[in-house]
């Protein structure tokens, strides 16, 4: 960065960016926020009273700002191929909110131009920093259940109120893609930051509720690995209990359990009479995902600070966003599953 500050604009001004903009506050010493944007102007104003920055409602206008070095898109997923590129074009910074994008084809548009442009490019994808799941990958490299065998994610939330909204983006497939686009995306990350690629999958979706839009609220994915080892990712949007996500993985001599709503929230099994466990310190219990403390707000944080002082001190973030794309092919083989009731091979596509 030769010694100058990175100025950051916040793009899309939805639930997610008060804690991107609270990470951009506790780094101060080393980022401006320079923009927020929103085509919502009241909000743009609103938010840039909170966390400062000069309130802007069009895109174009903040990428043409010569202060702003790096753009934070978190915009619905139908336009972030669009924006991305624009981003990138101008040899702007970019950190994009997952999902990559809609399309597996979109995905790697981005992430190839991001390539070719030499920005600093990241996919915002909070799963990698979560304290629980970090825990898990470092106890699976160490050995601490042998090999993975079997593995299982359940995500779940409770977004009834914002999918009875009419004309919300979530709820058209063409702008949101649906529960496993929006939710898949993290657990088929996770599967591939820890197990590697798929080889096969079948997928279910279908409607709990009959509430007034096109998508599924509940959905079922299971595979297999090219390592041979079986998986099942399982989503909901209607449940009536906290927003939380849970793995549990099994391997040849022992297990981990992870549910966010525990605590302990990590825990290892060694071997089928070990009954009480060995509970994993240093992950902190914070199951009020969406505030500060909860593992959500705080992953999300992690994510935005390494982003941030990757970029300073110049190296790579944690982050491959191609796996993140890698998530989004995936995503695809799974409803075309749905919609053909058959088992849909991923490996050698």
């Amino acid at each position: 960065m030769g010694g100058t500050r990175p100025g950051v604009a916040i793009v899309g001004l939805g639930l997610i960016a008060r804690t991107h903009a609270t990470a951009y506050r506790q780094l101060a010493g080393v980022v401006d926020l320079v923009r927020v944007c929103d085509v919502d102007r009241a909000r743009a104003i609103e938010f840039a009273a909170e966390f400062g920055g000069i309130a802007t409602f069009d895109l174009a206008e903040v990428i043409a700002d010569p202060d702003v070095t790096v753009i934070d898109l978190i915009l619905p997923h139908h336009l972030h191929l669009e924006a991305s590129m624009a981003v990138l074009d101008a040899g702007k910074h970019l950190i994009l909110e997952k999902p990559v994008a809609g399309t597996y084809a979109e995905s790697e548009a981005i992430c190839r131009r991001a390539e070719e442009a030499g920005v600093h490019f990241m996919v915002a994808e909070n799963t990698r920093y979560a304290a629980a799941y970090v825990t898990v990958e470092r106890l699976v490299r160490e050995g601490a259940i042998g090999d993975i065998v079997h593995a299982r994610t359940f995500l779940r939330s409770n977004e009834k109120a914002h999918l009875s909204q009419p004309g919300y983006w979530r709820t058209q497939y063409a702008m949101g893609g649906g529960l496993i686009l929006d939710t898949g995306a993290h657990s088929f990350y996770l599967l591939k930051w820890l197990m590697g690629e798929i080889r096969e999958l079948t997928a279910y979706s279908t409607k709990v509720f009959g509430l007034p839009n096109e998508i599924e609220d509940t959905a079922e994915v299971r595979g297999t690995t090219t390592a041979g080892a079986l998986f099942s990712c399982g989503f909901t949007s209607v449940s009536e209990i906290p927003h939380s996500e849970r793995l549990e993985l099994y391997g040849t001599s022992g297990g981990i359990l992870v549910d966010q709503m525990a605590d302990p929230v990590v825990k290892v099994f060694r071997g089928d009479h070990d009954f009480a466990g060995e509970a994993i310190a240093g992950v902190p219990f914070g199951p009020d995902a969406w505030h500060p403390g909860g593992w959500h707000w705080e992953s999300v944080i992690a994510e935005v600070t390494d982003f941030v002082t990757s970029l300073v001190d110049g190296r790579k973030p944690l982050i491959d966003p191609w796996d993140c794309a890698y998530a989004i092919k995936v995503i695809e083989a799974a409803y075309r599953s749905v919609a053909s009731g058959a088992s849909v091979r991923i490996a050698g596509e």
